[in-house]
Parts: structure tokens; C-alpha cells; sequence
């Protein structure tokens, strides 16, 4: 019994600190409407009937399908490659694949600030080749929706080839006998991966429909821009707070919608799985898709980073600003450290019970942990400024930046529940039982089961939200302590103000870091793996 109670009291102290970090700024954003809708009705009403929430859905949404339908574009056909079983280094091109989605999307639309300004690459080749009338702008909806797009393209790419790789291979075999390559698509492949699709366009339009950093950047007024605006231009919270209620409406749809359709798929593979049945071949396609995926690499990769690189010209601007920004790049990687081990660890007891329980408390806390991911990080910002003037002494003395620590766990949480629940998901359903037998107590589980067959879904956890953290915008404009600085709220301040070399000398830094993290991780990684065996 003491093995069993152990991990219960583990799970309860798990579920408090995400309860508290995510869901209660939340709530009491709500009860915040609730309460201003008792004392102030005119007012609150005069903000959702206004005709500018109409023109600020609208242009949302359009956004959102915008950058939904070229990540589509380019996600489906390279989910369908990347699933392909004979497709040559296979594992690079997933990693190729994955760098526009971790690289902050603020950075990849300031590279495209600089391809689609007036003297850029790219309107230098459309003004050759159509004249000056035909000159490209990023300052559009058209714009914001192409940067997004490119940014998140690889979530369609990654859940997608997900689904591809559980495909029943006897119903390609039985559809081949009647029809050609596009009706096996149509009739056996398609249905198949359905439910692998929608959610992952429901999940890409509410990763677009909470940013912050590119629609603000490109001067498209969206509702993340005006819930801020509302904020920081008015200190208006209870016209922020009624502004957000078509959108936090619209996301919980979405969230209830995806989780329907998906059911019990797995959104992402943490391991591989065995492809003896793996019906999808590239054949004689196999140069043309290799190909394919190069091209859109220097499109959505090589082209921007070129684009920054031209525009610092000399690296001397590099070193230099990474001298007058090291505070920025101690305070983010400080924070995002910590944010990654503590949501790390509360993440797998959550996800390990969403795993082998079932019920509706089950049910509930697997939307309530997809609330946090959904919705954006401006909402959460203003929820914990709200709770935290309840506690003045916390405001004033909060010169480390406890309050943006306890955001990013609360915003990033959700993202490690995902990835262990589905490394739970794949593991021995019998191995606690066999282990109440050998480990008697619950710290023994842990240090010689737990861990060694988690080491891939941990290393996953923390490479990620540490990434997340990184190029976190939303919240820590809101939250980060007077004379602190991170690095995204660096480059949005320059970018802001027409710094664009130290932005892109910065950008550039940033990247690096993310990149240098990924690689030490999967280093660190390979060796914890040699060491267990």
C-alpha cells in the first residue's frame, strides 16, 4: 500500500501546482468578467456588441485560415513524405522539418520584413520581372497569414505523418486492386488520417489565433493586439477581459472539437514504431520528394536566416550585441531552464494519470490541460496580474521574475502532459504491477523504471518547453520585472523601433540558442541511454 499511496500524493501535488499556475488565472480572469458584468453591464455589453469585435473577429480569422492554408499546403505533402518508409535520412529531414516551429515565429517575420521590404530579394526579382506595381508587402493580413503559416506548417506536418504511420495496411492493399494512386489517397489513405488532419488544423488555428509578437510586428490589429492594447495603452482589465470572450469562446470550441475527432490517436510519436507494415513507398518519387523537402527547407529556413545574415553583414555586430544583451540572454535562459524542469516533473504524474485512468474527472482535466496551450499568453498574463495586486508585497518584491516563471510552467505544462501521455500510452501496461513486486518504494520505481524508460519523453519535455520558453512573447511583455529583459521582449522592442541590425544580430542569437539546445539535449540524450543499458 505505501507504494500506491505515494505516487497518489505525487499526482495531487502535481495537479495543485498546475491547477494554480494555469487554471486559476484563468478562472479568475472569468469570474473578473462575471463580476463586471453584475456591477458595469452597459459598459461590458458596449464592448461585445461594439462593431469593432465583428471587424477584430474577422480579421482574426482570416488570419488564421490565411496561415491555416499554407501550413496545409505545405504540411500535407511533407507528412506524407516524411511517413514514406524508403524516404533517405529520414531522421534529418524530420529535424529540418521541426526548425521553423521552433524557432520564435516574431524572428522568422522579421527575416521576411527584410525579404519583402521595398529594396528586399524578393521585390527586387517581382519588380524585374512585373514592374513596380507589382511590389510585395508584409504589412497585411496576406502578410501576417504567409509568416504564421511558414512558422507552423511542420504542427500539420508532425501530427499528420503521426497518423500516416498507423495506416491499415490492408485497406491500401484492397484499394490498389480498383483504382489508381490518387483513389487510394481519396478512399483508403484519407479517411485514415482524417482525424490526424483536423486536429491538427484546429490546432494551428488556435497557435495563430493567440499570437502576439507577428500580427503586432506587422500592424495587423488582431485580438491578442487589442487585449494588450486595452491593458497597457488604457489600463482598461475590464474591457481586456470582455474582449476576450468571443475568442476564449472560440478556442474552447476548437479544443472540445480536435479532442472529439481525435479521440485516442496519438497526436506525435515520442519513439519510433515498428514499420513492417508501413504501406507508404516513394519508389520512383523518391528523388522528386527528397527534393521537395530541400526546397521548402531553404524556403521557410535557409532564405530568412540568409535574409538576417545579409542585413548584419559583419559579425562583429554579433559579438557586440551579444555583449550589450547578455543580461537579456541570462535572465531567458535562467528562466527558461527552471520553467522546463518544473514542468517536467509535475508533467508526468498528470499525464501518467490521464494514461490509465478514465471517467469524467478524466475527461475534464484532459480539456482543462489543453486550456493552457490554446489559450494565448496575454490572457494568462493578465489573469496572474490580477491575482498577484491581491498581494501587493508579491508585486514589489518580485525583482527575479517568480510571477513570468510561474506563467511559463502554467502556459507550457500542457505541452509535457502531451508528450508523456503519449510515451505512457506505448509503455508495458503491466510494468507498475510488476513493479509494486520489485520496488517497494515509490522513489526506487522512479530512479530505476520510471526514468530509464522515459529518458526519450523527458529529454522531449525539457528540449521543448525550454524552446517554448525561449520564444515566449504574450505573457512577458506583461510580466517581466521593471530593469529585467528577455530576449523576445529585446528583439520586439528593437523591431519596434527600427534597431533592425541589433534585432537581427539578436535574432540570430536567439536561434542559436535554440538550436545549441536541441543538439545538447539529443547528446545528452544518446549518452543517458548509453548509460542505462
Amino acid at each position: 500500500m505505501a507504494f500506491r499511496k505515494h505516487p497518489l500524493l505525487l499526482q495531487i501535488s502535481a495537479l495543485i501546482v498546475f491547477f494554480f499556475a494555469a487554471i486559476l488565472p484563468l478562472g479568475y480572469m472569468l469570474a473578473q468578467f462575471v463580476v463586471a458584468l453584475f456591477h458595469e453591464p452597459s459598459k461590458i455589453v458596449n464592448v461585445l456588441v461594439d462593431s469593432r469585435q465583428l471587424v477584430l473577429l474577422g480579421r482574426s480569422l482570416t488570419v488564421a485560415i490565411s496561415a491555416t492554408s499554407v501550413a496545409v499546403l505545405f504540411g500535407l505533402p511533407t507528412a506524407i513524405i516524411l511517413a514514406a518508409k524508403d524516404l533517405p535520412y529520414r531522421k534529418l529531414f524530420y529535424f529540418l522539418v521541426l526548425i521553423p516551429v521552433l524557432i520564435p515565429s516574431y524572428v522568422m517575420a522579421g527575416a521576411w520584413i527584410h525579404l519583402f521590404s521595398p529594396a528586399g530579394l524578393l521585390n527586387r526579382i517581382v519588380v524585374g520581372l512585373f514592374g513596380p506595381a507589382a511590389k510585395l508587402s508584409v504589412y497585411s493580413v496576406a502578410g501576417c497569414g504567409w509568416c504564421l503559416g511558414i512558422s507552423f506548417f511542420p504542427v500539420i506536418a508532425i501530427i499528420v505523418a503521426a497518423g500516416l504511420s498507423e495506416l491499415d495496411s490492408s485497406l491500401i492493399d484492397i484499394a490498389r486492386l480498383s483504382t489508381g494512386r490518387w483513389g487510394v489517397f481519396r478512399y483508403a489513405v484519407l479517411p485514415q488520417i482524417w482525424p490526424h488532419l483536423v486536429a491538427s488544423v484546429c490546432l494551428v488555428i488556435i497557435f495563430v489565433l493567440g499570437q502576439y509578437g507577428v500580427p503586432s510586428l506587422l500592424g495587423v490589429n488582431t485580438y491578442p493586439v487589442e487585449i494588450f492594447a486595452q491593458f497597457s495603452a488604457f489600463y482598461d482589465i475590464a474591457a481586456a477581459v470582455a474582449t476576450t470572450v468571443p475568442l476564449v469562446v472560440l478556442v474552447i470550441f476548437l479544443i472540445i472539437l480536435q479532442r472529439q475527432i481525435m479521440r485516442n490517436h496519438d497526436y506525435v510519436r515520442i519513439t519510433p514504431s515498428s514499420e513492417a507494415g508501413n504501406p507508404i513507398h516513394l519508389d520512383k518519387f523518391k528523388h522528386f520528394a527528397t527534393g521537395f523537402l530541400v526546397v521548402l527547407f531553404i524556403i521557410t529556413t535557409v532564405l530568412p536566416f540568409l535574409s538576417v545574415l545579409a542585413y548584419i553583414r559583419d559579425f562583429n555586430k554579433v559579438w557586440s550585441t551579444l555583449q550589450s544583451f547578455s543580461g537579456s540572454l541570462v535572465t531567458t535562459s535562467t528562466l527558461a531552464l527552471l520553467a522546463a524542469m518544473v514542468s517536467t516533473v509535475i508533467a508526468f504524474p498528470i499525464a501518467h494519470w490521464l494514461a490509465h485512468n478514465q471517467g469524467c474527472f478524466t475527461k475534464t482535466l484532459d480539456v482543462l490541460c489543453w486550456l493552457p496551450i490554446a489559450i494565448p499568453g496575454t490572457i494568462i498574463g493578465l489573469g496572474l496580474i490580477s491575482l498577484a495586486s491581491q498581494i501587493p508585497a508579491l508585486q514589489r518584491n518580485d525583482s527575479f521574475g517568480f510571477l513570468l516563471l510561474f506563467a511559463y510552467i502554467g502556459m507550457f505544462t500542457g505541452f509535457s502532459i502531451r508528450v508523456f501521455q503519449a510515451a505512457c500510452k506505448r509503455a508495458d501496461p503491466n510494468i507498475d504491477e510488476a513493479a509494486a513486486i520489485d520496488c517497494c518504494k515509490w522513489w526506487q520505481k522512479l530512479f530505476y523504471i520510471d526514468i530509464p524508460i522515459y529518458l526519450g519523453a523527458i529529454s522531449v519535455s525539457v528540449i521543448l518547453v525550454f524552446v517554448l520558453v525561449l520564444g515566449e512573447l504574450n505573457a512577458t511583455v506583461l510580466l517581466i520585472p521593471p530593469g529585467k529583459a528577455t530576449l523576445s521582449v529585446s528583439i520586439d522592442n528593437l523591431l519596434h523601433y527600427g534597431a533592425n541590425a541589433t534585432a537581427s544580430a539578436l535574432c540570430l542569437i536567439e536561434a542559436g540558442l535554440v538550436i545549441t539546445a536541441i543538439v545538447l539535449g539529443s547528446l545528452l540524450l544518446k549518452a543517458g541511454s548509453r548509460l542505462l543499458r
